[in-house]
């Protein structure tokens, strides 16, 4: 699996987006990926776009989206391909950075730990349609969908390239979506280990459960942390409800 990242934005240049990839591939190989007993992905950055091969998911770093008001990153399956979009301007207009993890702020929004996010998601749910059962919850739903990096959003953790540590996410184990799982015993739910149980959140972080009709539509909830931003509850809600 090849995943192209193309750079797009304004806010950030081609070498800061080129330092991002090269701590999450470094994320993939030696933490998100072996967690998930799968390979890692290849993560390249392309500073021109005619040299992407045609088989390769193409994740697009942009200052923002007027189609899809809202979203800081999401993905999509659209004509036979995955695709994915990352928004730095929402980021950087509301106290986010680039890409430099602050390890006294490590709830701190960053493109980079954005860019982490949507790409493990990516290679967790690539055509962003499946789902989990799990405890029904106040909604009346039990299907929670397989987003790694959602209910820890707001934790980041770096990782040393070029003498900078990069920001990158937090992100759930395999244990998280089993239902019969208890601590200590199924230990750790997410990479840093802040959560206890499965099916839960950090207090910065949100989950979306799914109500499916007998018609197949799909029908989502937020559920979020105590201490989401009000800005960013506004960016999740929308028509692309994987984000």
């Amino acid at each position: 699996m090849l995943i192209a990242v193309l750079n797009q934005s304004t806010l950030v240049t081609n070498a800061e987006v080129s330092i991002m990839c090269q701590a999450i591939q470094v994320q993939f190989n030696l933490h998100c990926a072996p967690a998930w007993n799968q390979y890692p992905p290849t993560v390249k950055f392309y500073a021109n776009a005619t040299q992407v091969p045609g088989y390769a998911w193409v994740t697009y770093v942009i200052d923002n989206d007027t189609q899809v008001e809202g979203a800081l990153g999401f993905h999509e399956e659209s004509s036979d391909k995955v695709v994915a979009y990352i928004m730095c301007e929402p980021i950087l207009s509301n106290g986010g950075v680039p890409f430099v993890y602050d390890s006294s702020n490590p709830t701190q929004y960053t493109v980079s730990a954005t860019l982490s996010h949507e790409l493990m998601e990516m290679f967790g749910d690539r055509f962003a349609g499946t789902f989990s059962a799990g405890p029904q919850n106040s909604s009346g739903s039990n299907l929670y969908c397989n987003e790694l990096c959602d209910p820890v959003e707001d934790n980041s953790y770096g990782i040393a390239v070029d003498g900078y540590q990069v920001a990158v996410s937090d992100f759930i184990f395999p244990a998280w979506f089993n239902p019969q799982a208890t601590s200590p015993q199924n230990m750790p739910f997410d990479y840093l280990a802040q959560l206890k149980a499965p099916f839960t959140m950090t207090a910065g972080g949100y989950i979306i459960t799914a109500t499916l009709s007998s018609e197949g539509e799909v029908t989502a909830q937020h559920i979020f942390g105590d201490k989401v931003p009000q800005w960013r509850k506004d960016r999740v809600k929308g028509e692309f409800y994987r984000r």
